[in-house]
């Protein structure tokens, strides 16, 4: 090879291989959560948590309520799909709340998921892996997207949504010692030990909202993300999940925060969970297309499941949730002089909402321990 060969052939290679330096492999969504203190479960199998279709269910306060939006999206999807709300043989109290359709996909960031709902001879599989490719550029690590059938009926349809947000803090908190909520030790971050080590700035990142008492009050906490809200709201419980988040929410309105310092003190309970629930509320539904619908056979839901996966620590807040409906042939069957005390060691509220919509994307009501990250034992 001459020498003018050899100098194209190197830079050549250097080019190659700076792209690879410049294009880092992508991390997947799963690989984006820790492992540690994973809790991990089929919600029917707990009895003190529930993972509910609609925030406008009852809530108790011993008891965690979990809901993410996935659900509702893709019954949106499927509304659209078959041309009306969703009717069925049999009355069902859940699928009248969900044709309410009170969340939507402009209440989320376009970029931060995919919900489409289209019949099997269409090759639906296909086109949420597609889509799952387009939008998330292949992090994406989807668990729900059901097999395709043998034979699918001419209407047999799938409807699937899938969302995850990743905000992180600009600044980390630190661990706190082991906090008891109620009477379980649990793992828990803030700033209540070791304050001097924590940057300056990361006190600024909590926003204190109508602080009435130390079991009484409203953060925010600010993150990486501008158009994401982290709240945490220490209040009473309301009669539903829905109303708990909108007395959260109402308190927040027209209040202006006032910015944690070190004299304040803060611990947050780690999380770090997968679960998942078949909605037997759901499934077994038979679909009662009326003459204008798009489609003409009844149908029956043969699955209605959803995952949510949820990490919250001194780095930030992780979601995952994806929600998958199937619908098959019939025959197929403050004080300024007092410090803030923001222990959240008793009943309290996560909700996780983009900045410009009134309705949040997954709202949790911690009533008991059983969720949180258990204290390592010495």
């Amino acid at each position: 090879m001459n020498l003018s060969r050899w100098l194209t052939a190197g830079l050549l290679t250097a080019v190659i291989m700076g792209r690879a330096w410049a294009e880092p492999p992508v991390t997947s969504h799963a690989d984006s959560f820790s492992k540690e203190g994973l809790f991990k479960a089929n919600v029917t199998d707990l009895k003190d948590t529930l993972l509910v279709a609609h925030p406008e269910m009852p809530l108790i306060k011993s008891r965690n309520v979990l809901w993410c939006g996935t659900l509702q999206l893709a019954w949106n999807k499927a509304i659209d799909l078959v041309g009306e709300k969703l009717h069925f043989t049999s009355q069902s109290p859940v699928a009248d709340l969900l044709n309410q359709q009170t969340f939507t996909g402009t209440d989320l960031d376009p970029a931060s998921y995919v919900a489409l709902a289209d019949f099997e001879r269409n090759n639906v599989e296909d086109e949420i892996r597609a889509a799952l490719e387009k939008t998330f550029l292949g992090a994406a690590s989807p668990e729900l997207i059901p097999p395709k059938p043998p034979n699918p009926g001419p209407d047999d349809f799938v409807a699937y949504a899938y969302l995850y947000k990743n905000l992180s803090f600009a600044n980390p908190f630190l661990d706190n010692d082991p906090l008891t909520f109620g009477d379980q030790p649990v793992q828990d971050f803030g700033f209540i030990n070791h304050k001097d080590a924590l940057s300056s700035d990361a006190f600024g990142q909590v926003q204190i909202y109508d602080y009435k008492s130390e079991d009484d009050f409203i953060i925010k906490l600010k993150t990486k993300s501008p158009d994401d809200e982290l709240i945490l709201a220490k209040i009473a419980p309301g009669k539903t999940l829905q109303a708990t988040m909108d007395e959260a929410l109402h308190r927040i309105v027209g209040n202006k925060p006032v910015l944690a310092n070190k004299e304040d003190q803060l611990a947050i309970p780690k999380f770090n969970f997968d679960l998942r629930k078949d909605f037997g509320e759901l499934e077994g539904l038979i679909l009662q297309p009326s003459p204008a619908a798009r489609i003409k056979n009844k149908l029956r839901i043969s699955k209605a499941e959803q995952l949510v996966r949820f990490q919250l620590n001194e780095k930030g807040a992780i979601l995952k949730s994806e929600a998958v409906i199937v619908m098959r042939t019939l025959a197929m069957a403050p004080s300024p002089n007092k410090p803030h005390l923001m222990i959240f060691d008793k009943p309290f509220l996560i909700l996780m909402k983009q900045t410009h919509s009134d309705h949040p994307y997954f709202a949790l009501w911690i009533g008991n321990a059983s969720l949180l990250v258990p204290a390592t034992k010495l």
